[in-house]
């Protein structure tokens, strides 16, 4: 039959993005492992053995990045989530942290399940639209701290030449896909989108299709870039601040690794890495990416290859230690959820 869906003729449209996102993490995984063994297990293992209780001061600050984003969450959407606990909304964000850590899906998976446990108190198109814009003054966030950063080692004579070219790309980048971003949303989106799809028959059907929810969204939208600058600001500066408490956790490592820096030095590796994750954002995880971008940034200022992977792999297991948290609150939270369904479908 010519009217059947793909599905029922036994294909999968979503099949090619999902083996695309496994290959992705695969290659991942390969990257880490061959990191791993060209600079040596044993290495690298001494270089971990060093942390100790050290390890629980990193973690408490990677808990403070994410309340920092939690709080500027928060005041973006002041008036919907007004009453809403501040460690509800510090749980979904290691919720949402820990899905992007371990899932396939190019950091989506974290921001549906933040979409899905917002649910409890916005409406979807109001989630939807908070995450999108806070989700793009965070990365308007890094521009700024990434150009502190670099500025802070040209001022100081430590930028490495060799990462010229990669911290311009990284910058370019960055501030195209957040200028991008900002003025689809402040549009509303449809009427980019409409003018987008034009002369692309079946994007513009399916648009015709989604026009009701993608002009709700775009209300939202419209509204949030509407709030005072003030709680704009505010936000940015929230998730700004959270970006600095990286920098801290720079300093920290050094110290532990046996090659201690400065603030300054911090701040430019924290951007460097900030930078070459925001371009690889696609890459599930960053598993691989981010271990071979400390390597590789640290390499260029001159540090042995263990520091520089070192730092990466602490960072590593600082992130999965978080994401066993995340999933034992999702799997809490979940079940909560299950239980008043339950209770409302028997009392109805």
């Amino acid at each position: 039959m010519s009217g059947a869906s793909p599905v029922a003729n036994g294909r999968d449209p979503q099949l090619p993005r999902r083996v695309l996102r496994i290959a992705l993490v695969l290659a991942g995984f390969a990257l880490l492992v061959y990191l791993v063994l060209a600079t040596g297990i044993h290495t690298i293992m001494a270089q971990l053995s060093r942390f100790g209780w050290w390890f629980f001061a990193i973690c408490a600050l990677g808990a403070s990045w994410l309340f920092f984003q939690a709080l500027a969450w928060r005041i973006l959407q002041r008036e919907r989530l007004r009453g809403v606990p501040l460690l509800y909304l510090f749980n979904v964000k290691v919720i949402s942290d820990a899905l992007n850590t371990l899932l396939p899906s190019a950091n989506l998976g974290g921001e549906a399940a933040r979409l899905h446990l917002a649910g409890r108190f916005l409406t979807k198109k109001e989630a939807l639209a908070g995450i999108m814009v806070d989700k793009t003054i965070e990365y308007g966030a890094g521009i700024p701290f990434m150009v502190l950063g670099f500025l802070v080692a040209w001022a100081g004579g430590f930028f490495p030449k060799s990462l010229t070219l990669p911290a311009a790309l990284c910058l370019l980048i960055s501030l195209a896909g957040v200028v991008l971003f900002a003025s689809l949303q402040r549009k509303g989106m449809h009427p980019v989108l409409a003018a987008c799809v034009r002369f692309l028959p079946p994007l513009r059907r399916l648009l015709e299709e989604k026009e009701r929810q993608i002009r709700g969204l775009g209300v939202q939208l419209v509204r949030l870039y509407r709030i005072p600058r003030s709680r704009t600001l505010a936000a940015w500066s929230f998730h700004f601040l959270a970006r600095l408490t990286g920098a801290l956790e720079a300093v920290l490592i050094m110290q532990v690794l046996g090659h201690p820096v400065g603030f300054g030095r911090a701040l430019f590796i924290t951007a460097m890495v900030a930078g070459i994750n925001t371009v690889f954002f696609l890459m599930p995880g960053q598993w691989g990416v981010a271990e071979g971008s400390h390597l590789f940034i640290l390499g260029s200022m001159g540090y042995p290859p263990p520091v520089g992977l070192g730092m990466g792999i602490i960072k590593r297991i600082r992130k999965l230690v978080f994401a066993a948290v995340g999933m034992l609150l999702y799997s809490c939270y979940r079940g909560e959820r299950g239980r008043a369904g339950r209770v409302k479908k028997s009392h109805g």
